[in-house]
Order: structure tokens, then C-alpha cells, then sequence
């Protein structure tokens, strides 16, 4: 079967969705992993593209509007009361991205280098102190997993992972469930809830991902799973929902971005044209 990297990854973080919870993502991976999941096993998801477009809308990652377009306009308005509300009451779920996960599911989106003087400031914690205090399953992924993303000990702690300050101050709640990566796919089931391999994608070795982790896996015994690969179904509803292909940006960096990027960006500006055409000015 013929499918990419980020289909394979889109897929994977679809199988993990279920119940009927609140899903929402500000990344094409994550709002695709929720449409896809809502069209197959789990319709009762309800998917959040923005808090502007609402809920029950179909994404569309777009990049001239730095939100995502949908095809039925006329979504179920959330306001971020309500959506932090779903998350207090553990009805809420997301996938995200950190700069750095560690072995212990820390994360950080805040900052790399030393807080009083980092190489780089990021968009900072956002909601996740409250997603990881509060969701009985937290999502993570990668998208390239190299020792500088996953690492022994996150530079500043964005979201809590396993550990002693989570035994004594939150509980089980909010402690990480899974991350996907472009080299697999990962729990936190080792000693003292650290990470362990839970399956490798197609073509990927064991020495492949040690040597791009920035400390000892805990491996599982016996013969290592495969990463299932995406079914024809899953395949057919991503592509339909980002036919420009704006969810392959997130892979790419440097000279090859930049190409996509303009490619990208002039289909776009055709298909928005096809869209809202010009109206009569009286």
C-alpha cells in the first residue's frame, strides 16, 4: 500500500481517540487524527477545529489564515470557558507537539537553554499545566525524534510528567499515555513510569532509535511490534481533508519547506479564490 510517513503517524494518533469527548488540535496532524477518528471508530467524538470555527466541522489546514478553513462554516461556537470546562471534567483531549519530551513524559513548549537566558523562547505553557493535571490520557508526538526532542530531562517543565511531585501533588491524572514519533510509537509503562517502546514503524530497528534517544529505552521483551500501517478508508479521509497538503510542512524544514510551502500556498490561494469569489461592489 502506498502511504507516507505522515499518514502513517496521522493514523496511529486516529486509533488512539475514542469516547465521546471534545477533541482539538491547533496542528494539521492533530485535527486530522480527530477527523479520521470520528469517520471510523469512534463517531461520537466531537471535533474542535478552532475556538472561532467551533465544534462539528470538518478541518481544513489552510496557511493564509493561520487557522483552519472548514467546509460547513456554520460550526457549534465554543467559547474557551467552555472548553476549559471539558477539560476539567476530563472531557477534553489533544495531541501535542513539545519541543521536548522526556524520559519521564515531561514536556516543554516554554523554552530551550536556561530560563534566564534561553537559545530559544517558545510559545510558552499554554493549557497544558491544566491538561496535565486533569485528563485521565494526554497525547504526545514528534516529528523528529532526535536526541535534542527527546531527551534524559526537559530544559523547563511545561507539562508534568511521571515522578515523585506527581505521586505526592496530582495523582494519576494528566500523567502522559502515549507518544507517537516518525520512529514509532511509545507508552510510559518502564520503572517508575519512564518510557518504553511500544511498537516501531515499518523498516525501523531498535539501534535506529536508541541512537536518536536521548537516554536508555526500556525495551519490551520478545519480538518488537510494527506500527499497523494506515487502511485505504483512513488514507482516503485524509487526503480529502487536506488536499493541499499543508500536514506535510510539519516534516519538512530548510530548502524543502520553503518549496512546499510556495506550492502550497498558490493551490491555496486558487482554491480560496474557487471559494469566496469577489463579490459586486453597488
Amino acid at each position: 500500500m502506498d502511504y507516507s510517513l505522515d499518514e502513517l503517524m496521522i493514523a496511529t494518533m486516529a486509533k488512539n481517540l475514542t469516547g465521546e469527548v471534545l477533541v482539538s488540535s491547533v496542528t494539521a496532524f492533530g485535527a486530522l487524527a480527530a477527523l479520521v477518528a470520528q469517520k471510523t471508530h469512534a463517531p461520537e467524538l466531537a471535533v474542535l477545529a478552532t475556538p472561532e470555527s467551533g465544534m462539528e466541522v470538518t478541518p481544513l489546514p489552510t496557511l493564509t489564515l493561520g487557522q483552519f478553513l472548514t467546509d460547513v462554516q456554520r460550526g457549534i461556537p465554543l467559547t474557551m470557558e467552555e472548553i476549559f470546562d471539558a477539560i476539567f471534567c476530563d472531557l477534553f483531549r489533544i495531541w501535542i507537539n513539545p519541543a521536548q519530551i522526556d524520559q519521564f513524559g515531561n514536556v516543554n513548549i516554554s523554552a530551550i537553554g536556561p530560563w534566564e537566558k534561553p537559545k530559544v523562547a517558545l510559545v510558552g505553557s499554554r493549557g497544558i499545566p491544566e491538561d496535565t493535571s486533569h485528563l485521565s490520557q494526554i497525547f504526545y508526538y514528534v516529528l523528529h525524534h532526535n536526541p535534542r526532542s527527546v531527551v534524559a530531562k526537559v530544559d523547563f517543565r511545561s507539562g508534568a510528567g511521571n515522578g515523585p511531585e506527581r505521586d505526592q501533588y496530582l495523582g494519576p491524572w494528566g500523567a502522559p499515555t502515549l507518544l507517537v514519533t516518525d520512529l514509532g510509537v511509545f507508552n510510559f509503562t518502564g520503572p517508575q513510569g519512564s518510557m518504553a517502546v511500544q511498537s516501531l514503524h515499518p523498516g525501523i530497528t531498535l539501534d535506529d532509535v536508541q541512537a536518536k534517544t536521548g537516554f536508555v529505552l526500556e525495551m519490551p521483551e520478545g519480538d518488537i511490534a510494527v506500527t499497523p500501517q494506515p487502511t485505504l478508508e483512513e488514507l482516503d479521509i485524509i487526503r480529502r481533508a487536506d488536499p493541499l497538503e499543508v500536514r506535510k510542512l510539519e516534516l519538512l524544514s530548510g530548502e524543502q519547506a520553503a518549496e512546499k510551502f510556495v506550492t502550497i500556498y498558490e493551490r491555496e490561494r486558487q482554491a480560496l479564490h474557487v471559494a469566496w469569489p469577489a463579490r459586486s461592489r453597488f
